[in-house]
């Protein structure tokens, strides 16, 4: 029999003809991060969305998991959710669907409630102008049972000339990461309300007005609701989304976690672990090899087994133990044990699936936080809550894996999904060329010990010896009789390196200054920097540039 993990790698055909990104041998895609400023990866290419939305229907459509019934009660209760999360901070007027009309296209994506960079952010304005475009509703997920990994953003700072550059460190708490963004209370107040403060000021010989003063109003009414640091980020940027005019639902992982919905969902997985480990397992393994990856951690670790004892892809945690810890199940008569092996632990009744939904789903609260880890998050999102997800390179390049799981585990056919990124650098800001500057000067250097007459222009030489070494290059004496030859032309350069010491010494410290100022342009021309460091008009007029050059044809 074939081994199903492979009928989900595609084939040539499909490689050719249906928009995808370039595909190894080994049937995985390859997304590359674009170089420069303003270029940007959609791939598929926006023209793609409605024969991808209609394909992905249809998949809905044809196949047994997830059934009807799911679908529309889960996808209306996250409509409901986010509507209602949403207006708690900025309008959803916009918003015409009511909870008994039909489902619109849903269009997903979704991130950490981080200050990421600026060619993330681009995928929130694309996620806006597909739903608009294609008549659907836009929900962004706060993945927030991520670990925060601190409090604080590295800033470029330079001087007037720009010639030296360096980050610092600039924090809006005093926490020092380590627990899920949900649980990341915010500590010092006056620390996060000065935050912009002082980013403007480290930012003020690069940027005259970055974002992050729009952006910090929204966020100081953010942190008087709730408290979260994530929370304050992620409702700080989607406020300031809603400034300038996207139509976008956003609802943190946490509240879709506790509906009724994703605990049904759950349980087909639970129910049947040890078998969920197996196509989990062999999918990672099949990965790693076709990857070339030695490490067993990456891209994600296998499931463990101990005894009786299975480890399920999802974590546990509550305000009073805000540590991540794996989720342990064990099948007992009709019951599923749900453990973090330390101090929760929790008995489901199976014996009546909709029973056993509902009695999952009423475990959750302050101290029981179930939520699901990296893919099993976008395995919902994907086959339950929309109709096409957006993801980022790093996404695209992972959920690859969770196509095989989902092909082998729940015997359907994945639905496809995009990936959106681009690069955007600081305004006047320009990655150094290449190193050209620094390398003709390490080639001069060079020249001027071995070729010193090169610089007879420049600096005085002796005369007779440049004459001395024109002719003995002009007479090159067969191989195995040179031995006189190379002694007098080793003697000339010797000497005639010498006397270019001065000028090479002068090149030495133009080099340095080189070195340095290609440093400096290398580090301001850095992708990686937070979008809130940008001004906002430039980002919104990039955004739209790029979005522009690659419009839909919503007529087809």
């Amino acid at each position: 029999m074939k081994d199903p993990l492979s009928k989900v790698l595609p084939s040539e055909s499909e490689r050719s003809s249906d928009g995808t990104p370039d595909t190894g041998e080994d049937g995985f895609r390859a997304y590359r991060a674009p170089q420069r400023h303003g270029e940007c990866l959609i791939e598929p290419g926006l023209d793609s969305v409605p024969a991808l939305l209609k394909s992905n229907v249809e998949l809905y459509r044809r196949q047994a998991f997830p059934d009807a019934s799911l679908k529309d009660r889960a996808r209306r209760t996250m409509l409901e959710d986010a509507r209602r999360y949403t207006s708690s901070y900025r309008t959803t007027e916009w918003m015409t669907w009511q909870s008994d009309d039909p489902l619109p296209p849903i269009l997903m994506a979704g991130h950490q409630p981080s200050l990421f960079h600026a060619g993330v952010w681009f995928k929130n304005f694309a996620l806006s102008r597909l739903a608009q475009q294609h008549s659907g509703l836009a929900v962004n997920l706060v993945i927030d049972n991520d670990v925060a990994s601190g409090c604080a953003i590295r800033v470029p700072v330079a001087g007037s000339n720009r010639s030296h550059a360096s980050y610092r460190s600039i924090a809006y708490d005093d926490a020092g990461g380590g627990v899920p963004y949900e649980q990341t209370t915010i500590r010092n107040l006056e620390t996060f309300d000065r935050f912009d403060v002082r980013v403007r000021e480290a930012m003020a010989s690069l940027v005259d007005e970055p974002c992050i003063t729009q952006m910090w109003q929204h966020a100081r009414s953010a942190i008087k609701r709730c408290g979260i640091a994530g929370c304050a980020l992620a409702q700080a940027r989607h406020g300031l989304e809603g400034d300038l005019g996207l139509q976008t639902l956003e609802l943190p992982l946490g509240v879709v976690c506790r509906t009724t919905e994703f605990a049904e969902f759950a349980l087909a997985i639970l129910t049947e672990l040890p078998r969920f480990h197996r196509c989990y397992n062999d999918a990672a393994d099949l990965y790693r090899k076709a990857h070339g990856i030695r490490s067993s951690a990456h891209p994600v670790p296998n499931l463990a087994e101990d005894g009786e004892w299975f480890e399920a892809p999802m974590w546990l945690y509550g305000d009073d133990d805000p540590q991540r810890k794996p989720v342990w199940v064990k099948l007992s008569d009709d019951h599923l044990i749900l453990s973090d092996r330390h101090r929760r632990e929790r008995r489901v009744d199976v014996s009546f699936p909709k029973l056993a939904a509902e009695q999952l789903a009423s475990f959750a609260g302050p101290n029981f936080k179930l939520r699901p880890r990296a893919l099993l998050t976008t395995m919902y999102a994907r086959l339950v809550l929309s109709d096409l997800f957006l993801h980022g390179i790093g996404g695209g390049k992972y959920d690859q894996l969770n196509d095989l799981i989902i092909q082998s585990f729940f015997m359907v056919q994945p639905p496809k999904f995009m990936v959106v990124s681009a690069t955007l650098t600081l305004p006047g800001v320009d990655a150094a060329d290449d190193g050209m500057g620094v390398r003709g000067l390490k080639r001069k250097i060079r020249e001027t010990q071995f070729q010193a007459e090169r610089f007879r222009d420049e600096v005085s030489l002796d005369v007779s010896e440049l004459d001395r070494k024109s002719e003995l290059l002009k007479h090159v004496p067969p191989v195995g009789s040179r031995g006189e030859w190379h002694r007098q032309i080793t003697e000339l350069n010797e000497s005639l390196s010498r006397q270019t010491r001065q000028l090479r010494n002068q090149l030495r410290e133009e080099l340095v200054s080189a070195q340095q100022k290609a440093a400096a342009q290398n580090l301001l021309a850095n992708r990686e920097h937070p979008f809130c460091l940008y001004p906002l008009e430039y980002l919104r007029q990039t955004y739209e540039s790029m979005l522009e050059s690659h419009r839909t044809d919503v007529s087809r």
